[in-house]
C-alpha cells in the first residue's frame, strides 16, 4: 500500500460551529502550497461518535485525524458527559490496520480527564506522530495542524522498494506492515527510504483465534538497506523482521539480550503496533554484499565446510547462557499445542508406504499419546537462554574465498530450555527445509537414526547427492557438540519434539510451509520415533 501525497484529513469534533474554523485553516494550508500534489484536501467531518466510526470503517486513506473526546453518540444530539466515546474512537484510530493512521491529534477541552501518560504513551506508540493539547487559542491551532500535516507528507514521501522474488513465492507486505517500514525509516537520521528482498516467510497457523479477532500468522523477513538524504546512499545492509504483535514484547526482549551476548547482533530499530512488530538489526561482517543462506551455502560447499559451519554456530549458542543441571517431567519438555489427533490424520496418509519403506510395523502415534501425557522424571541440563528458533533460514552465511564466516540472528523467545534443543530444531529444518529428494532423505535417515551411538566421521560415502552429504556433515557437527550438554535420549526426544511439530503444520495446508516433501516430514517422524524408543532410558516417577 502506497499512501497518496494529497493528503486527507478527518476532523471528528462535537461542534459544527467548528467546521469553518477547520475549514480555513486548511484551505491557509493549500494556500501555502498553491496547486502541488501534496496540498490538503479539504477535510471530512464527523461530528458524532457514529458518523466517526462510519468513516473509520470505510476504505478511505485518512492520513490526518483531528479527534474531540467528548462527542454526541448520534448526529444532531448533544454530547454525552464523559470521554468514553472518544477514547474508543482512539483505539479505533490504533488498530486502523487495512488503512493506518499516520498523525493524529487529539485536541479537546476534557484532555484533563485522561490519564495523561497512558495518553502520551498510546499516541507515541501507535501513530508516526501524535499530539494531545486543549482547545483554545486559533492560531495555536493553526500551527498545530501544519506540523501535523508536515509531518504526514515526511511519512508518505518514504519510498519503500520491494525486489521481486523470482521463483520464490511470498505473501504481501500489509498495509500496517509497511506502515513500521515507515516509521523505522523515519526513526534513522536522514532516513528517506527503503530498499529491499525477501529472506524467508513463515506461517504459524498455531497462532489463529478461534474468537474471530484478526491476528497476524506471518513471520517475514527482508533484507535492505535504509537510503539515506543529501545523496548519501544507503546504510550499511539490514535484517527486517516483521512478526505478530502479541510476542513482540518478548522477541524484543530477546533480541537484545542477544546483542549483550554476541558481537554480531546489533539492534538498529523497533517499532510495534498491536497487531504487528518490526524488529531490525544489522547485517555483520566485513562485506556489504547480500549473505548466503544455509542452503544456498549446501549447494556449493564441502561436506568439511558444512561441519565447521555447524561448529560456529554451536559456539554462538554455547555463548548465550549457562548450563543449569535440572529434573523435568517428560511431558514437560514437549512443546504444549501437540494434537495428537492432527498428528495421526497426517500419518495415515503415508502410513501403508512408510511401513513397506521400513519393512517394519512402526507406530509413532502410539509413542506420542504416550509421551504427551508422561509424568516421568527425566534428568538433564538446561541452558539459562536458548535462541528460541534456530531454524534453516535464521542462518546467514558471509563467503570470502572458499571460507564461511556463520552468524544465527532472528531469535524467538529466549528462555530456559532444554540444552541442545536449538541443534535438534535446527538438524529437522536442514532435512526438511531444503529441497532434497525423497531418496536421499531415505539415505539420510538411515545413517542419522539408525545407530544408538554418536555419528562417525567418513558416514557421507553412502550418500550420493552433494547436498545430502553437506547436510549429513553439517548434523554431524552440530551433535558433537549437543553432546557435551546432555545424552543422546534426551537430545532424541528434542528431534521428535520438533518433527511432530512439523508433522502437525501440515494439516493447514503448504501456505508458508517450508516443507519441501509432505512425505518426507512423516517418514523423518515415523524413523525418528523408533530411534528414539532405542535410546529411552528408564525414567523416575513424578514424586
Amino acid at each position: 500500500m502506497s499512501f497518496p501525497l494529497n493528503i486527507q484529513p478527518l476532523v471528528i469534533e462535537d461542534d459544527e460551529g467548528a467546521k469553518d474554523a477547520y475549514k480555513d485553516i486548511f484551505d491557509t494550508l493549500r494556500g501555502e502550497h498553491g496547486d502541488l500534489p501534496f496540498c490538503a484536501a479539504p477535510p471530512c467531518f464527523a461530528f458524532s461518535y457514529e458518523e466517526a466510526i462510519a468513516c473509520l470503517e470505510s476504505s478511505k486513506i485518512f492520513h490526518v485525524v483531528i479527534l474531540d473526546l467528548r462527542l454526541p453518540e448520534k448526529p444532531k444530539m448533544p454530547p454525552l458527559d464523559g470521554i468514553d466515546l472518544g477514547l474508543n474512537l482512539l483505539s479505533r484510530c490504533v488498530d486502523r490496520d487495512r488503512y493506518p493512521i499516520a498523525v493524529l491529534l487529539v485536541i479537546s477541552g476534557h484532555i484533563g480527564s485522561t490519564e495523561q501518560a497512558r495518553m502520551q504513551e498510546t499516541l507515541r506508540n501507535g501513530f508516526y506522530y501524535g499530539r494531545q493539547l486543549a482547545k483554545g487559542d486559533f492560531r495555536l491551532l493553526e500551527d498545530e495542524v501544519r506540523q501535523a500535516c508536515t509531518n504526514a507528507l515526511r511519512y508518505c514521501s518514504v519510498g519503500i522498494h520491494l525486489r521481486d522474488a523470482g521463483d520464490e513465492l511470498y505473501p504481501t507486505i500489509s498495509p500496517r506492515e509497511e506502515d513500521l517500514l515507515r516509521r523505522s525509516v523515519l526513526q534513522q537520521q536522514g532516513g528517506i527510504g527503503l530498499d529491499l528482498n525477501w529472506w524467508s516467510a513463515k506461517r504459524s497457523p498455531e497462532l489463529s483465534n478461534p474468537g474471530g479477532v484478526a491476528a497476524n500468522l506471518w513471520t517475514k523477513v527482508l533484507m535492505g538497506r535504509y537510503l539515506l538524504d543529501g545523496g548519501r546512499g544507503a546504510s550499511r545492509p539490514k535484517f527486517f523482521k516483521l512478526m505478530g504483535g502479541s510476542d513482540a514484547q518478548f522477541v524484543i526482549q530477546s533480541a537484545r539480550h542477544l546483542e549483550h551476548k554476541l558481537t554480531h547482533v546489533k539492534l538498529t530499530s523497533t517499532v510495534a503496533s498491536k497487531s504487528t512488530a518490526l524488529i531490525v538489526t544489522e547485517k555483520v561482517g566485513a562485506q556489504d554484499a547480500r549473505p548466503k543462506s544455509l542452503e544456498e551455502f549446501f549447494k556449493q560447499a564441502t561436506p568439511k565446510q558444512a561441519y565447521d559451519v555447524a561448529c560456529q554456530i554451536a559456539n554462538q549458542i554455547q555463548q548465550l547462557g549457562d548450563v543449569l543441571p535440572e529434573s523435568k517431567p517428560l511431558k514437560s519438555l514437549l512443546w504444549p499445542a501437540h494434537n495428537r489427533e492432527i498428528v495421526a490424520e497426517q500419518w495415515a496418509r503415508f502410513e501403508k508406504e512408510i511401513q513397506e519403506l521400513l519393512g517394519s510395523e512402526v507406530d509413532p502415534i502410539g509413542l506420542v499419546s504416550e509421551l504427551i501425557n508422561c509424568s516421568e522424571k527425566v534428568r538433564l541440563n538446561d541452558l539459562s537462554v536458548v535462541h528460541g528458533d534456530l531454524h534453516i533460514s535464521n542462518v546467514a552465511l558471509d563467503m570470502a574465498d572458499q571460507d564461511a564466516e556463520a552468524y544465527i540472528f532472528d531469535a524467538g523467545v529466549t528462555k530456559q530450555n532444554v540444552a541442545g534443543r536449538d541443534f535438534a530444531v535446527l538438524e529437522v529444518s536442514v532435512i526438511l527445509h531444503q529441497r532434497l529428494e525423497f531418496n536421499t532423505i531415505v539415505q539420510l535417515c538411515a545413517i542419522l537414526y539408525g545407530s544408538s551411538g554418536p555419528l562417525e566421521e567418513g558416514s557421507v560415502g553412502a550418500i550420493q547427492d552433494p547436498m545430502g552429504k553437506c547436510t549429513l556433515e553439517f548434523i554431524r557437527g552440530l551433535r558433537a557438540s549437543a553432546g557435551t550438554w546432555n545424552e543422546l535420549d534426551v537430545y532424541s526426544l528434542m528431534v521428535l519434539d520438533f518433527a511432530l511439530i512439523q508433522v502437525g503444520g501440515l494439516a493447514f495446508g503448504s501456505s508458508g510451509n517450508k516443507i519441501w516433501d509432505q512425505r518426507s516430514a512423516v517418514y523423518l517422524l515415523a524413523v525418528v520415533a523408533e530411534w528414539y524408543k532405542k535410546l529411552r532410558k528408564p525414567t523416575a516417577p513424578l514424586s
